[in-house]
């Protein structure tokens, strides 16, 4: 399998195309003039790719451009990747497009919709790598967490920007942001091979049987200590049933038989004391309200037999207010009639100074005063039996009163008993629940249980796993992998004749550089001089690794994208155009480099493509045929026509 580029393209915001197509399996060469939109074909695909941020420089493209898509090829198939540009300020766009299995771009971006975000993309093109399951594990005590190799990772291995491929300090994509160094690291051994496509399946099942073969010994140690004496928990459990009431408390296990069918007897289900629809509190709320109400009976008979007893008591001093003065007007009768003057003394005839009532007067007010006893003497017998009956039910209240308030101490000490009762039976069920736990786990061990060979065969699955899983051989296949990633480095620097390209060279994968081991020692990258070696070792490493990677037939692009290779003999502002790559000692090393490409494409054909953007233009027949756009007088990747129309 492998994955290339087939074209890029990018539309205008009137929906007119520009696209740059590409040979696939061959050296494709973007060669022009400076400032003409070379170095954005290397950003459109890592933007596409899925990259979180737009790193199209600012300028005509950011403002001309409506969306930036890509067309790759997987055996044969078209997938089609756009993603909208995010404007002149913006950072990046989650409006992007996916399609498989399309023969090339639409002529506008109209069918261009969000029909995926970003992760899903990179989950997306991981699958489309073939990229299986894994995931990179660090050593114990690392602050980094597992890391699972993907397609993010994957594109670091591809592209080479025009600031990278000259660095003495950045050897692969992006190494200079945070993070990024370590999950090329971690992501590595599973790129070049070291880590078997097998190994996070392997990584599962050894999990899955350590934790199996921890269970079994534990199951074997509880079984032995069961069936050599009772066993600790077994014991513990057996008095905590005791403590609880599950059993007697006089109950001995002179055996490991008695001891777990005591246990079984416990773990038993069994129903509570008392009636599960019993409810304590809504009797007690009845009783409550009895008692509220009899109260409120025996308060209005007690009112009633106070006001009887106030008239009863009121008539009483009446009537003897009223015997008194019926005494004193009893005299009366001693007067033989009522003749006379009221200011004359019936009795003696003397003046008097104050006028006294007459006879007749005094007569009538005496039958009144007679009246009224006479009524007061017959409602006392009415208020005294109407006392009696209030006393009675004065009584009977309080006699309910008093069965209401017994039965309501009866119903409290009832609920207590009953809550003391469900507490018991909660502890009771909880010590069941773990004794039925313990009896389900803790068997005793019997020679035809197999329990011993169950263990022996976990024991050869973790060892034969762990073999298969040794960090050891990991990174002796790592060590392999880079060795031979160092044999081709070392050739292809021969072949560019950089300085120190006759000492073996490998790749440190700790640091991320190249090294040259000299009789001297080893020389890193930064203590190379000179920009012709930065570059020739970028390329040449990428070279070695892409060799790698398409030998073992590795889930990693089959392309590579490198931007002005020749700046270190011609930066940009000595762009001299055509070359013929033998004038001097620069051409000479431009014109080296170009046909390794050139060879090294023709050597893997057709499972690699390099892409290369750049200003210089040797004057080979084997160039020209690589040249697949060249940009001066006027030509550049956005047309003249879009920046006059913004």
């Amino acid at each position: 399998m492998t994955l290339q580029l087939r074209a890029v393209a990018i539309y205008s915001h009137s929906g007119e195309r520009r696209g740059v197509d590409f040979v696939l399996g061959r050296l494709n060469i973007v060669t022009g003039a400076s400032k003409t939109g070379k170095s954005a074909l290397l950003d459109i695909v890592d933007y596409c790719w899925g990259r979180g941020e737009c790193t199209i420089p600012e300028g005509e493209i950011r403002r001309s451009v409506s969306w930036f898509s890509i067309l790759l090829d997987r055996d044969g198939e078209g997938i089609l990747i756009a993603r909208k540009n995010p404007g002149p300020a913006g950072k990046a766009s989650d409006e992007i497009f996916f399609e498989r299995g399309v023969e090339g771009f639409p002529d506008t971006p109209q069918p261009f919709v969000k029909n995926i975000t970003a992760d899903g993309l990179r989950a997306q093109l991981s699958m489309v790598l073939g990229i299986a399951e894994n995931k990179h594990v660090p050593e114990p005590g690392s602050t980094r967490a597992p890391l699972e190799a993907s397609a993010s990772q994957a594109i670091f291995f591809c592209l080479q920007a025009q600031d990278e491929i000259a660095s003495r300090r950045l050897l692969f994509h992006r190494q200079g942001e945070q993070f990024i160094p370590s999950h090329i690291k971690d992501t590595l051994p599973y790129f070049v091979g070291a880590m078997g496509e097998d190994h996070y399946l392997q990584r599962m099942r050894y999990d899955e049987a350590r934790a199996r073969l921890r269970r079994l010994e534990r199951e074997y140690a509880e079984a032995r200590s069961l069936a050599n004496e009772a066993s600790g928990t077994a014991q513990s459990l057996l008095q905590e049933a005791k403590r609880v009431g599950l059993l007697a408390p006089d109950v001995l296990a002179d055996s490991t038989a008695d001891l777990r069918a005591l246990l079984a007897s416990a773990a038993a289900p069994r129903e509570l004391a008392y009636a599960r629809n019993d409810d304590p509190a809504a009797d007690l709320t009845d009783l409550e309200t009895r008692r509220r109400r009899l109260r409120g009976e025996l308060q209005e008979v007690r009112e009633e037999i106070a006001d009887v007893q106030r008239l009863e008591r009121e008539a009483s001093e009446f009537q003897v207010e009223a015997r008194e003065q019926q005494a004193r007007l009893a005299s009366i009768g001693l007067l033989a009639d009522d003749s006379g003057d009221a200011a004359t003394c019936p009795l003696c005839d003397s003046h008097l100074a104050t006028p006294i009532p007459s006879v007749s007067d005094v007569r009538k007010s005496l039958t009144a005063l007679e009246g009224q006893l006479q009524s007061v003497r017959r409602d006392n017998p009415r208020l005294q039996a109407r006392q009696a009956d209030l006393e009675s039910r004065r009584n009977t209240l309080e006699d309910q009163l008093k069965t209401v308030q017994a039965d309501i101490l009866t119903r409290i000490s009832e609920n207590e008993r009953l809550r003391i009762e469900q507490d018991l039976f909660t502890e009771q069920a909880r010590t069941a629940g773990r004794i039925g736990y313990y009896l389900e786990n803790a068997r005793t061990v019997a020679s035809d249980e197999g329990i011993r060979l169950a263990i022996a065969r976990a024991r050869a699955e973790v060892s034969e796993l762990e073999q298969l899983l040794d960090q050891e051989a990991l990174e002796e296949r790592l060590t392999t992998a880079l060795g031979i990633v160092g044999r081709d480095l070392t050739r292809y620097a021969r072949l560019l004749e950089l300085e120190h390209g006759d000492n073996p060279l490998r790749l440190d994968r700790k640091n991320l550089t190249v090294v040259a081991d000299t009789i001297d020692g080893p020389l890193a990258l930064p203590q190379i001089g000179s920009g012709e070696n930065w570059v020739g070792y970028h390329v040449a490493a990428h070279l070695a690794m892409h060799g790698l990677f398409r030998a073992r037939n590795r889930p990693v692009p089959a392309f590579l994208m490198l931007d002005q290779p020749s700046q270190a003999h011609y930066p940009p502002e000595r762009d001299v155009g055509e070359i013929d790559g033998k004038g001097d000692e620069d051409q000479a090393a431009v014109g080296r480099l170009y046909r390794l490409l050139f060879e090294y494409c023709a050597e893997y054909y057709p499972n690699l493509q390099i892409i290369v953007m750049d200003h210089v233009e040797l004057l080979e027949d084997w160039f020209r045929d690589s040249t697949v756009q060249r940009w001066r007088d006027n030509i550049k990747l956005v047309p003249l026509s879009w920046l006059r129309s913004i």
